[in-house]
């Protein structure tokens, strides 16, 4: 049994896809599974726990035309999008593409407050639905992504304190889209009131250097490791958090990923839309305005001018739900 899985990026996305390879190593143990994505996540998909061939995707013809005609069993699109077709179309096999409900986000993203999108692992099962509709029937759970490193489950949060005696927080201060970005002032704000009770640890990657760059020069004891830490690293870093804060991004899935005590802060976007963290560990905090949400993945600007959706959250807010998240893990 040889199997296709094609999902070329993101980070969140690509992690959200570990619950569709985890079924399909339960139902073909002896299957070659080769995974498809940019080669900047193959390290992250070979923490999926599922001894997966890396298959780097590259865009140019050349690439192609070694794909072109290869024969597989099961072909599983999990992207959707032109460059996803171009290579399921070029090789051979049974195939099924899984449904992004595009219909009820755009509702969603026009206003309608009366519905709400399966969540993205959902939508993922549903191209195993459509392969086995008797092994996955639609009122099936699913499981939650997980992650694992040399075979084995990561630990799960302890509570135990740094040589400070403080627990460590890592703030993901950054993302994709301006919409999706937690305000500098609350940041500032939120760091100064609980600098001396929590160890801070700034993440994120080179676009967020100047807001790391910024906080460090008014809090000096804050650690920056903005950009600083490769793909594995920055998941064992994680994993040795106590918890971690973030907005509606890839990190938010990846400490998802591993159980850790977690805030996702939604803006711009919203949890309706499919994309919270799968994780018991996590609290979400939205302001669910009638605005909101202004788009599927994150604006550069909110539309209106306010940004009252990410400045509705107040620092005080976000102290509240961090003390009561860890009240029970150690301090």
């Amino acid at each position: 049994m040889r199997i296709l899985v094609i999902r070329l990026s993101s980070l969140g996305d690509i992690v959200l896809t570990q619950p569709v390879l985890a079924e399909l190593r339960k139902l073909f143990p002896d299957a070659e599974i080769s995974y498809v994505c940019k080669p900047r996540w193959a390290e992250l998909v070979r923490l999926f726990g599922v001894n997966a061939q890396i298959v780097p995707y590259q865009k140019n013809l050349k690439w192609h035309l070694r794909m072109l005609g290869q024969r597989w069993d099961l072909v599983l699109d999990l992207h959707s999008k032109f460059a996803s077709w171009l290579l399921r179309s070029i090789v051979h096999g049974r195939k099924a593409v899984y449904g992004k409900q595009r219909r009820i986000r755009l509702r969603i993203v026009r206003g309608d407050r009366s519905l709400a999108a399966d969540h993205t692992v959902k939508m993922y099962h549903s191209a195993l639905r459509k392969l086995f509709p008797d092994k996955f029937p639609v009122q099936n759970g699913f499981r939650y992504p997980r992650l694992y490193i040399n075979g084995a489950d990561f630990p799960q949060p302890n509570g135990q304190k740094a040589a400070t005696g403080r627990q460590r927080v890592g703030l993901f201060l950054g993302a994709a889209h301006g919409t999706k970005i937690y305000p500098l002032d609350y940041w500032r704000e939120f760091i100064r009131a609980n600098r001396l009770r929590y160890d801070f640890f700034l993440l994120g990657d080179a676009r967020d250097a100047a807001i790391s760059s910024a906080l460090i020069r008014e809090f000096p004891e804050v650690k920056d490791l903005c950009a600083k830490l490769e793909l594995t690293a920055l998941v064992e870093f994680i994993a040795g958090c106590d918890a971690i804060i973030s907005g509606d991004s890839g990190p938010m899935h990846l400490a998802a990923a591993l159980g850790k005590p977690q805030l996702a802060i939604f803006g711009g976007t919203h949890p309706r839309l499919g994309f919270a963290p799968l994780n018991p560990q996590a609290r979400v905090l939205c302001a669910d305005l009638d605005c909101q949400p202004c788009s599927l993945h994150g604006l550069d600007k909110c539309p209106r001018g306010h940004f009252d959706c990410m400045r509705s959250i107040k620092p005080e807010q976000l102290s509240a739900a961090l003390d009561g998240m860890l009240s029970g893990q150690g301090r």
